[in-house]
């Protein structure tokens, strides 16, 4: 609670009694039991003076008995009073021209009511004023200040209190219930019982139990068979107010903003100007501390007065012990609450006598209490001075409805107002009640900055942004007598214990997550910058400035506090708030500097709660302060993470050789070995590349290493071994030969020539997977290939010839199915002792046939080779098997024959079946192989050996064979079936040109003649050159000529014409001279030539 108001006595023991009163303007009327009126001046208080009353007039004879009720109809110029069961209508200005209402006689309740209602759609100033006496309602209505008429309406029970919701709503309430009736069409309706349990439950607080207040009585919510209906929705509730209750009434309360307060017992509710309930507002019923006897109200706050019921003295406890007694109760008979929040807020004593009424003048600015011989004036302490009050108790709650409440403030200062109460009750709850979640939804509500969240949390996440204890205080001082009823969370580095901010990592976890998708949105939506509120601490520059700095309450006022000075417009106060000694400014901030200091943060959140989420936080664009990350993971040893980070921020070399150094490492766990290494370069980009030639060279050397040692000691590692150092291939391939753009995008010759600088196998797994799927077909690729090979071939162990044996057919197949690579420069490359093979195929690349077959007999001595040579060059070459033929015929060379003896004496050579050891029977052995072989090929491929090309190079004296008898056979027949062919083609040929000449006979004989004086029949006019004309067969008439336009014409008409009918099918040419045409008829026609004359 705080202090709202002071109550002062302004007059005491007055010689009569007060019955009514009513307030307006500066005048102060009070109707007493005598039936006088009293009207006192109400001067305000200032510098010198507090508020006083003077009394300028006396009407001893304003009324004949006590007056009941005063009220104002200030727009008309009316006062209204009742008395002796009767209003009467006053002139306010002269309290004269007194105006008896007849109908109303017998009348015991008035409500007035004045506003603006459309009327046939034009706005109109409303007044009106209702009575009850005698079972009916009198309403009487001013429009725009002239009476307009007056309407009667009944009522079924006794009405104990109204009041008006709108000019065409009345509201009433029975001892039973509550009721509205609609003006004027009088027609009543139903509202809810008027019971205490009926209002708890209409107001959504069905369980709502009510708490000691600050008198010391309880009260519960009544028990579930008080509340359980029996039937109907309202009908059925225990409406019984015998016995004790039958002193009990209704009361009907006016409030701010049009609405009513319909009170029964302690217990309120809050309707709008339509007669329905504020549950949206107000979602418990307002529970005073004891019955009212009267309610008013002013912009924030609704004051009950009552009756004290307290004791003077607390009476002993039932055991006699005094030690355990309750202290006793504080006294009072005016309870202060707040609308909005509906709290307790201050308690009054008015000691000189027990209050019977209370009012509310100047729009509410103004209360008074009045009692039997005393009037009370309650004055509201200023709203800055209760708004500092409950920012000390921490009732932050309370401070923003006080603010929104308020007609003191400017509406522009209250939304600025709010907005720093609500950033206090932020950090409030943070701090003090450990509701995290709730702190942080407001200051995202707020547009606050993250920094603000990120200031409350230890410094060991908060770094350079966490607050020091004194620029706590600075900003929230601490209230020693306010209870501390949240848990204390440590604020300082010093004692702070990381269980005790589990829970507020995780909030802060939860919100900069969230935060960090805003950020991400808005980069995705082209933004550049944020609008953040930002909290700016106020300047202390003035000398009135009070310690901690201060927040103006007006935004037209300069910076800098002043002290409050009774000529001040109390409407403007210009004092600050030492809590307030801040501003909240609207800044843009650029995403990238608010991203670092929240991805930052998120980071050492992750490290302390959910290491887990390192990984995705980094592997993804990120705006992690590099130099503070890298230390807080190095720290933390988490090398998987620092990597990701390095990559993220293509730091490469960086995350290359942390790899590298833990790699090394014996305790390094999972980036043991040259794995994690490897499978690192293959995420780098192809702009990458040296650094990947850079750093790919350890892998493979590691695994060459291994490999050797392996083979030496004959001892295979173990599979882990095998997974931390993949093999070279491995390597090649995961780097290398793979499928992802980067490895496609590399330079492949700088590759090829970098992998055999290592091994030439890698070149040729390298160079195959860049063949094979890239379908490369550069020429250095090819030439690489082909020296790679030969490079294996030089470096093969010679006791594995099973190796030496695949790599020449790899090379032969290479060299046959290649089209890209050099042939002159595979030429040079091969060995001029070896690779005769080799050698050939790539002579046959060069058109070298002769030269190719020579070395597959001689050198290479593979008669096979040399027939399937030519069979695959033989649509190269055409007569590639005469050239064969020729070789096998000479005699072979002396060099080649004395190598075969020696290789046969030396045991290297053996012809099967055989015996030769001299170069003469070499030569004969191998003559006598040679010319089998010829009979071979001419008796298998007949057809590619011309018979006159081979017979002459037969030596005569060579065996007739039987292969010698198929090969020719089967040239006779060839020669034989071309005969036959050329023949048939002959006699097709002179039949077709017999046929020809037959058909230009008979279309020469049937012809048209069309001369210069030929006529058309139908239009009689010349058949000239450059017309369109029709031929038309005609029956005994040969054909008829006639011009085209003429013929379509009459072919519309349904008769013959001339001799010639429209169904005719014609033939049309054009008359172009010196040509001849063919006219086809549709219907079979000769054919008709035409002939110019």
């Amino acid at each position: 609670m705080h202090h709202a108001f002071t109550i002062r006595a302004l007059l005491k023991q007055l010689p009569v009694r007060i019955e009514t009163a009513v307030a307006y303007g500066d005048r102060l009327l009070l109707g007493t039991a005598t039936g006088a009126l009293l009207v006192y001046q109400v001067s305000e208080a200032d510098r010198d003076r507090v508020p006083t009353l003077t009394l300028v007039e006396t009407k001893k004879s304003f009324a004949r008995k006590a007056v009941e009720q005063l009220g104002v109809i200030k727009e008309a110029g009316v006062l209204v009073c009742l008395a002796d069961g009767m209003v009467t209508l006053y002139d306010l200005h002269t309290l004269a021209n007194a105006t008896p209402l007849t109908n109303t006689r017998g009348a015991h309740i008035i409500a007035l009511h004045t506003g603006v209602d459309h009327i046939d759609g034009i706005p109109t100033l409303v007044s009106k004023l209702a009575t009850y006496g005698k079972r009916k309602v009198v309403v009487l209505e001013w429009r725009d200040a002239e009476f307009y008429k007056s309407f009667e309406f009944s009522a079924a029970e006794k009405i104990v209190a109204m009041q008006f919701s709108a000019p065409g709503l009345l509201v009433l309430s029975t001892a039973r219930e509550f009721l509205t009736l609609q003006l004027p069409r009088g027609q009543w309706d139903d509202l809810f019982p008027a019971d205490t349990a009926s209002l708890r439950t209409v107001a959504g607080g069905m369980a709502v139990g009510h708490s000691v207040d600050a008198a010391g009585s309880s009260d519960t919510a009544p028990g579930p068979q008080a509340l359980a209906p029996s039937g109907g929705m309202w009908g059925s509730w225990a409406l019984s107010l015998s016995g004790s209750n039958a002193d009990v009434q209704t009361t009907i309360a006016r409030m701010p903003s049009d609405k009513l307060l319909l009170c029964y017992k302690d217990t309120g509710v809050f309707i709008n100007s339509a007669g329905k309930l504020c549950r949206n507002e107000y979602s418990e019923p307002m529970v005073f501390s004891r019955a009212p006897i009267g309610i008013t109200y002013t912009s924030s706050y609704a004051v009950a007065i009552s009756h004290d019921s307290t004791p003077q003295t607390q009476p002993p406890s039932s055991s006699g012990s005094t030690g355990n007694s309750n202290p006793p109760a504080p006294r009072f008979n005016v309870e202060v609450r707040n609308i909005g929040t509906q709290a307790l807020v201050q308690t009054l004593h008015l000691s000189e006598e027990e209050p019977s009424r209370i009012i509310n003048g100047a729009g509410g600015k103004q209360v008074w209490a009045f009692g039997p011989h005393t009037v009370w004036r309650l004055m509201p302490m200023p709203i800055q001075q209760q708004v500092e009050d409950v920012l000390d108790a921490e009732q932050y709650d309370e401070a923003i409805s006080l603010v929104a409440q308020s007609d003191n403030i400017l509406e522009a200062e209250k939304e600025e107002l709010t907005k720093k109460i609500r950033w206090l009750r932020a950090r409030w709850l943070f701090r003090e009640q450990a509701k995290y979640e709730d702190a942080l939804n407001e200051f995202t509500e707020l547009g606050a900055t993250p920094t603000e969240a990120i200031a409350l949390c230890p410094e060991r996440i908060a770094g350079e942004l966490a607050e020091e204890a004194a620029d706590v205080e600075s900003i929230a001082e601490e209230n020693d007598t306010a209870d501390k009823s949240g848990p204390q969370i440590p604020r300082t580095k010093s004692t702070a214990e990381p269980a005790a901010w589990k829970d507020a990592l995780y909030a802060v976890m939860r919100y900069l997550t969230e935060h960090r998708r805003w950020i991400q949105q808005a980069t995705r939506d082209g933004k550049r910058e944020l609008e953040y509120a930002v909290r700016v601490l106020d300047d202390d520059d003035d000398d009135d400035n009070n310690e901690n700095g201060g927040s103006r309450l007006s935004s037209d006022s300069a910076r800098g506090s002043r002290q409050t000075s009774p000529d001040d417009d109390d409407s403007l106060p210009h004092v600050r708030l030492k809590r307030l000694a801040f501003s909240l400014e609207q800044m843009d901030i650029p995403i990238p500097a608010m991203a670092q200091v929240v991805d930052t943060t998120l980071l050492k959140v992750y490290l302390e709660c959910s290491p887990g989420l390192l990984g995705p936080l980094l592997r993804v664009k990120n705006y992690c302060d590099v130099e503070q990350s890298e230390g807080l993971l190095l720290e933390h040893k988490r090398y998987l993470e620092l990597v990701d980070l390095y990559h993220g921020k293509g730091l490469y070399r960086n995350a290359l050789q942390l790899l590298q150094k833990q790699g090394m490492a014996s305790d390094s766990g999972s980036l043991h070995g040259t794995y994690a290494t490897v499978r690192y370069l293959v995420r780098l980009p192809a702009d990458q590349f040296e650094l990947i030639l850079e750093y790919v060279r350890w892998p493979l050397q590691s695994g060459i290493s291994r490999m050797q040692d392996r083979s030496v000691h004959d001892s295979p590692s173990s599979n882990e071994d095998d997974e931390d150092w993949p093999a070279p291939t491995t390597v090649v391939t995961m780097v290398f030969a793979d499928d992802r753009p980067a490895a496609e995008a590399f330079p492949r010759p700088q590759v090829a020539s970098f992998l055999r600088q290592t091994s030439p196998e890698l070149v040729v797994l390298y160079l195959n997977y860049v063949f094979e799927t890239w379908h490369d077909e550069t020429s250095i690729l090819h030439d690489e290939m082909v020296t790679a090979y030969l490079d294996m071939l030089g470096n093969a162990d010679p006791q594995d010839a099973d190796a030496e044996v695949n790599t020449r057919q790899q090379l032969q197949n290479f060299l046959k199915s290649s089209l890209h690579y050099s042939p002159e420069r595979a030429l040079a490359r091969l060995p001029d002792d070896r690779l005769f093979t080799e050698r050939a195929l790539v002579l046959s690349k060069l058109g070298r046939h002769e030269h190719a077959l020579s070395l597959l007999v001689f050198s290479v001595a593979s008669l096979a080779l040399a027939e399937q040579y030519c069979v695959e060059n033989l649509a190269q070459r055409p007569d590639v098997f005469v050239l064969l033929l020729k070789l096998l015929v000479s005699t072979p060379p002396a060099d080649v024959i004395d190598s075969e003896a020696q290789d046969i004496r030396m045991g290297r050579l053996e012809f099967p079946g055989v015996k030769a050891s001299t170069a003469k029977q070499v030569e004969h052995v191998r003559t006598k192989i040679h010319r089998q072989f010829v009979g071979h090929l001419l008796s298998t491929h007949p057809q590619s050996i011309p018979v006159a090309e081979a017979l002459p190079l037969l030596p005569t004296d060579m065996d007739f064979s039987h292969d010698m008898f198929v090969y020719l056979r089967s040239q006779l027949c060839t020669l034989d079936q071309d005969m036959r062919t050329e023949n048939v083609v002959r006699s097709l040929t002179a039949a077709e040109d017999l046929q020809a000449r037959r058909q230009l006979k008979h279309l020469q004989t049937n012809y048209v003649v069309v001369s210069e004086t030929r006529t058309c029949p139908h239009c009689l006019k010349r058949i000239g050159s450059g017309t369109a004309f029709a031929i038309i067969p005609s029956e005994g008439k040969g054909h008829v000529v006639v011009h085209y336009s003429c013929w379509q014409r009459s072919k519309s008409a349904s008769s013959t014409t001339n001799g010639y009918g429209a169904s005719n099918s014609p033939r049309s040419a054009a008359s172009t001279p010196s040509s001849e045409i063919l006219a086809a008829d549709d219907h079979a026609a000769p054919r008709v030539v035409i002939k110019w004359a």
